[in-house]
């Protein structure tokens, strides 16, 4: 036990400072001959040692015509080595946080494998919502999801919903055009979620073959959020043209879709989504393309 200094050790003295501080600690003062050979330490560091502890604050130093030391408090430099270790751990912080380099969530994409983890994710981020959820979902998709946004609306959360399919919500501001069928729109059905204009959740309903995606990534959430703005402005602008009524079914969709295409002089060509496209209007039911 008497030559066990692992205790001083793990505080930071080096194994022949904790032999001179136990040998002062349990003498009076003594000169540089007697400590090193009370201690062990040879005589050729012991002054070597004595001068670090002193340094340290330690050993205090008693000079004359021949010096003397004496150890400090025990109780003292426990404090004193406490209080520089909270300096220095804040130190050494502050140093690592101008030195390194964050990698945020943000600059990360997720996969989610399996629509029901899809729709689990989509239940978490509506519950932890703060202010505001934007999404553009199917009439499907929303019954799985609609206790919890219910409960987002009763919290104070706004809701932005956009839909093809018929949906109430109360409390919500719903942009929907009411398509009785829109399965024969579409080969797949989508899901977005923006939630706080942070987080983003989007994936397709193809069961457990599902791969979703969820990300903090700021310019994947701003492609997401404008792609519900310029669905929300096609409704509104043929909602303006008087065609909403004629919505109602798939049929009367693509052929309002049509009078707009012919009225405007778009081509063909420049549909954004040809899988879309071709399936709306060529017949592939498979969804793809003609090439």
């Amino acid at each position: 036990m008497e030559n066990n200094y692992d205790f001083l050790l793990n505080i930071g003295f080096t194994l022949n400072e904790a032999k001179i501080y136990l040998a002062l600690i349990k003498n009076r003062a003594m000169n540089g001959y007697e400590v090193a050979k009370v201690s062990g330490v040879s005589r050729s560091l012991v002054y070597d040692v004595l001068d670090r502890l002193v340094s340290k604050g330690y050993v205090i130093k008693c000079e004359g015509e021949t010096n003397f030391y004496t150890a400090l408090d025990y109780e003292k430099i426990i404090d004193k080595i406490k209080e520089e270790n909270q300096n220095n751990l804040y130190i050494a912080k502050e140093k690592l946080k101008t030195l390194s380099i964050k990698e945020h969530d943000s600059e990360y994409i997720f996969n989610i494998k399996g629509f029901d983890k899809f729709i689990d994710k989509a239940k978490e981020l509506i519950a932890t919502a703060k202010k505001e959820i934007s999404l553009s979902i199917w009439k499907e998709e929303f019954i799985l999801l609609e206790d919890e946004l219910i409960k987002a609306i009763n919290r104070g959360i706004k809701i932005y919903l956009f839909s093809f399919s018929h949906i109430n919500l109360k409390g919500a501001e719903v942009f929907s055009y009411g398509v009785e069928d829109p399965n024969n729109l579409f080969p797949y059905r989508r899901i977005t979620i923006i939630v706080d204009n942070l987080d983003t959740l989007v994936g397709e309903n193809i069961g457990d073959k599902s791969i979703s995606i969820y990300t903090k990534n700021h310019a994947l959430m701003s492609l997401t959020i404008d792609e519900i703005v310029l669905n929300v402005f096609w409704l509104k602008m043929i909602q303006h043209k008087n065609l909403l009524d004629s919505c109602k079914t798939s049929k009367g969709f693509l052929q309002a879709l049509e009078i707009l295409k012919n009225e405007m002089n778009i081509s063909t060509n420049m549909t954004k989504n040809f899988m879309v496209f071709d399936y709306q209007f060529g017949g592939n039911k498979n969804g793809n393309d003609k090439n």
